[in-house]
């Protein structure tokens, strides 16, 4: 085969098709295939393809077949004595010496035996695929692994049941894939891809893969990301995921959450596969949540936010600033600071713009307003919190117990989850279910 002939990466990403197919090897093909010597006698069957990988190399290096040659069983058969190597013909240059016994080696793959069924990540077009035919092409004199073709899942809106169809050639280079257990396809960082994805989409891919894969990915990225993507993820899916994960990794994964988030997924599981995760939380985290999940899920303290901006009436604005700072990881639960008096009041709740064009010398008192205050209790209905916060015109409003203590804020999109619970489509107090 003419190295000329080999379409370049991009090309194999793409898709190739019609004239262009024959520039690469579909390795599938190959299992079963004979293999010929140099001088035209057939000497065996092929088994599988062998590849050198570590993650690192976008197209994996393939270094030899494995053979089944009669009496000697399974040989491994270097890619150095090929001659031939295409699409209907494979033959061997056979040395004095004969064959080594087939014995894998530290980070070789068989394409067919560790590749073939299982899930790879797409981190190119963000998706899920079931790994159907793997691709060999020669590049720079040297075969290696260029591409895949798998089964797409995909969700039907009716039904809800997963299909799946066919998927286009994908360039192994945008590939993440998982294996078994001290597999070499268990990779010890995940693909530069991934890594760039948003949490959305991290959430669509989780919710595609099977159990064993979604484990090994959430393994292997940052907690924290990880714990974002299931705040975008869809309640059953999260209720899934977390029965399937291990209650120390879960409880993990729960800690790095909004506590509303947080308490909404617990909520959706049963007592004991709860409390068993909560067990494992830190003391302060525990805490915070059991107090989230003692009120119903229609309630304002059933849905409410506990992370709060406090400042104090004699603080200036430089110091709430660098308060703010502190909680950049939780910024989508922030639009205003809450302002207390000395006795842990509820005063006000200044909206991140009046901090924005305020003098860095201010106090906060300068910036409290005359008029009194929006709040809501924590048994406050959701109907009582839209009331609220349609007379405000803002978009959150905060919740305080009975001394008037501030103890949580209700946002726009909170509001919005809860809807559905208080208007009677979903009502369930704790642990009902």
């Amino acid at each position: 085969m003419d190295p000329s002939e080999i379409p370049d990466i991009p090309e194999v990403a793409s898709g190739i098709k019609g004239k262009e197919a024959h520039k690469l090897i579909r390795a599938t093909k190959k299992i079963g295939q004979v293999l010929f010597s140099s001088d035209g006698s057939a000497i065996g069957e092929v088994v599988d393809i062998v590849v050198r990988w570590d993650g690192q190399d976008p197209h994996p290096l393939v270094t030899g077949l494995v053979a089944d040659v009669g009496e000697l069983g399974k040989v491994f058969v270097s890619s150095a004595r090929l001659i031939t190597f295409t699409k209907n013909n494979n033959v061997v240059q056979q040395r004095q010496n004969g064959f080594q016994p087939w014995e894998r080696r530290r980070g070789e793959l068989l394409l067919n035996e560790d590749f073939i069924g299982r899930q790879v990540v797409d981190t190119d077009d963000v998706r899920v695929l079931r790994a159907r035919d793997l691709f060999l092409a020669r590049l720079a004199g040297q075969y290696r692994l260029v591409a895949v073709t798998g089964k797409k899942k995909f969700r039907l809106p009716e039904a809800g049941e997963e299909q799946e169809n066919e998927g286009d050639l994908v360039d192994w280079a945008d590939i993440h894939p998982f294996g078994d257990p001290g597999s070499e396809l268990r990779l010890k960082f995940p693909h530069e891809g991934l890594k760039r994805l948003r949490p959305g989409e991290l959430a669509d891919v989780l919710e595609h893969l099977d159990k064993e894969a979604r484990d090994e990915l959430t393994s292997t990225m940052d907690p924290e990301f990880v714990a974002d993507a299931i705040e975008e993820m869809e309640p059953e899916e999260v209720e899934e995921l977390l029965i399937d994960t291990e209650p120390s990794k879960a409880a993990s994964l729960i800690s790095k959450m909004e506590p509303d988030e947080a308490v909404d997924a617990l909520r959706d599981l049963g007592r004991a596969e709860a409390d068993e995760i909560i067990a494992k939380l830190p003391s302060a985290v525990a805490g915070q949540i059991k107090a989230l999940l003692d009120y119903p899920e229609a309630m304002a303290g059933g849905f409410m936010t506990t992370t709060l901006v406090v400042a104090h009436l004699a603080e200036t604005v430089e110091e709430v600033v660098e308060k703010l700072k502190g909680f950049r990881e939780h910024s989508v639960d922030i639009d205003g600071v809450v302002v207390v008096d000395e006795n842990g009041v509820f005063v006000d709740d200044l909206c991140l713009f009046d901090i924005l064009v305020a003098s860095q010398k201010d106090l906060v008192f300068d910036l409290v307003h005359e008029v009194e205050p929006v709040m809501v209790g924590a048994d406050y209905m959701v109907k009582e919190v839209v009331d609220k916060l349609k007379a405000s015109r803002r978009s959150s409003v905060i919740v305080v117990d009975e001394g008037l203590h501030p103890i949580g804020r209700v946002l726009a999109d909170d509001v919005i989850d809860a809807l559905g619970v208080g208007s009677g489509f979903r009502f369930r107090m704790p642990w009902n279910r």
